[in-house]
């Protein structure tokens, strides 16, 4: 008895040290007991969320970003024109010094040998001049494009996940309702396989019922295949996976 204690200890203590079976993030999706839509957010909740991580939408408000920085940087274009300069030069270099403004003007003009000199030089074409303003609303021009683009492209991104939510959710009410009929199918055999063997029917009857529950199984099977696509379609579309958002259920 003491020997028999031990042993159902020792296998205890395995068992309690064994890794528990986990059930695939997926799993709750494909169950033909739930309702899918229960188990999600609003379409306009999961629409904000495809917005988020969606990468066409994410090129096209970097290529936004870009144009207002580049009007930004036209604003300023003409600068380019403008340039200081400071240095240290040697020879004969004559300017023209203040002096008595009741003296001629050559009296002031002063012959400079060597020294340090700065100044500034600007050279603005009359087109620099002209063609600045319309440089300026090209670029906001461009900056209004390219938000029209990503708005439509974000239009797009909601039709297509009302389109492919609408055939999940259709989808998974035709594999609850297959599901349901396979079950009665299923009983329904039993019933007839049972009463086979007692004498109560005869073999075609019972051989009719499992045609009609092979038909039912097939039905069911490919309802869940187009349930399994729809809801994969749709999650690509989303771009996050559907079993990270979903509605904690709550335990009976």
């Amino acid at each position: 008895m003491k020997h028999m204690k031990q042993l159902l200890v020792f296998l205890l203590g395995i068992l309690s040290l064994a890794p528990t079976a986990k059930a695939q993030p997926d799993s709750i999706l494909l169950d033909p007991k739930v309702n899918i839509e229960m188990l999600l957010p609003t379409l306009d909740s999961m629409f904000e969320i495809a917005k988020t991580v969606n990468p066409i939408l994410k090129q096209e408000l970097a290529a936004q970003r870009a144009n207002q920085w580049n009007v930004a940087y036209t604003r300023w274009i003409w600068a380019q024109n403008i340039s200081m300069f400071y240095n240290y030069s040697l020879g004969s270099l004559p300017f023209f010094a203040y002096t008595d403004p009741t003296q001629p003007l050559n009296t002031g003009l002063v012959q400079v040998k060597q020294g340090f000199r700065a100044g500034v030089t600007v050279s603005l074409s009359v087109f620099d001049i002209m063609g600045q303003q319309g440089r300026i609303n090209e670029a906001k021009e461009k900056v209004i494009l390219q938000k029209y683009k990503r708005d439509a492209e974000a239009m797009e991104l909601k039709r297509k996940l009302a389109q492919f939510y609408s055939d999940m959710v259709g989808y998974d009410r035709i594999y609850r309702g297959r599901n349901e009929d396979y079950l009665m199918q299923l009983v329904s055999c039993q019933i007839a396989e049972k009463e086979y063997r007692e004498g109560v029917i005869h073999m075609a009857d019972y051989a009719r019922q499992k045609n009609v529950l092979s038909t039912a199984e097939a039905a069911y099977h490919d309802a869940f295949r187009l349930y399994l696509g729809s809801l994969k379609q749709f999650e690509v579309e989303l771009g996050v996976p559907l079993h990270t958002i979903m509605i904690k259920q709550k335990k009976n």
